[in-house]
């Protein structure tokens, strides 16, 4: 496997690693602000809904090119599995800065 290989399989990784990351982060700060009745809490949530969105979209829309040789196909795979997670991230952690479990 040379280099370019192996940037390609971390960057196939790193999407839907960061996607799980910010999930149980989100839905975790969810549950401790109604649990503990943050004054702040729906902008908590706005905010790491904002800051888990940008590395999602810095690899869905900015992929690391090679500059030597053709695309292959494990960067192609790579790509498009950071575009799922960054389109999974807009519409799984949505719901969480608006609805409310709180009681």
């Amino acid at each position: 496997m040379n280099g370019r290989d192996r940037h390609a399989l971390w960057s196939l990784a790193a999407g839907f690693t960061i996607w799980s990351g910010a999930f149980v982060l989100l839905y975790a700060l969810q549950a401790l602000g109604c649990a503990y009745g943050w004054p702040h809490h729906r902008a908590i949530l706005l905010i790491v809904y904002a800051a888990a969105l940008i590395p999602l979209g810095y690899l869905a829309l900015f992929p690391q090119r090679a500059k030597t040789g053709p695309v292959s196909t494990l960067s192609r795979t790579a790509l498009w599995a950071n575009r799922a997670a960054f389109g999974s991230g807009i519409l799984t952690f949505l719901p969480a800065t608006f609805a409310t479990i709180c009681l």
